[in-house]
């Protein structure tokens, strides 16, 4: 294989991770949008529910608000925490791959990444970007560590919708 070749699999490879990173996080976006909608029949969510986002962290600030009331969530709210604190986490990097501007690196002992930047939002300057390098190991990483959870996440998911009898409404 030439060095060509073997940059241009390198790059095919992190392109096909960054795009798992981006259906696993959505896979699970999506489900806290529904939960937010089907949470409108249950009045102690009103006021939680009245709006829509669509922003994921918006999203989870309206499921945390939920899940601090008592009500019908509460069977589930330690796994419903325990998935949303991991996504919380994945906001910036989901956001950076998403949306960032990609370039290739590779040193000449062979070491190689794929580099992101994107401006992002910073209260002091309007010029400021966000710049991080993965290497397709943490890439990998990051994929496998994304997938499990929208898994986990869609595995709850099913039981409430069995819970609350929502199946037929999917």
């Amino acid at each position: 294989m030439s060095i060509k070749d073997s940059f241009e699999a390198d790059i095919e490879e992190g392109q096909r991770l960054r795009g798992w990173i981006a259906n696993a996080y959505a896979q699970i976006e999506f489900l806290l949008g529904d939960l937010i909608l089907r949470c409108r029949a249950f009045p102690e969510y009103e006021a939680e529910t009245a709006t829509f986002s669509h922003s994921a962290p918006k999203r989870v600030r309206q499921v945390r608000r939920m899940l601090e009331k008592a009500g019908a969530l509460d069977a589930f709210a330690v796994d419903l925490t325990s998935i949303i604190d991991r996504f919380e986490e994945r906001h910036e990097t989901r956001n950076l791959l998403a949306h960032g501007f990609c370039e290739y690196l590779c040193t000449p002992s062979g070491d190689a990444g794929l580099q992101f930047q994107k401006w992002h939002r910073q209260e002091d300057r309007d010029d400021a970007r966000l710049i991080r390098c993965f290497r397709l190991p943490d890439l990998a990483a990051e994929e496998n560590s994304l997938v499990a959870l929208s898994h986990e996440a869609l595995c709850l998911f099913q039981r409430m919708h069995r819970h609350f009898g929502w199946e037929a409404n999917i």
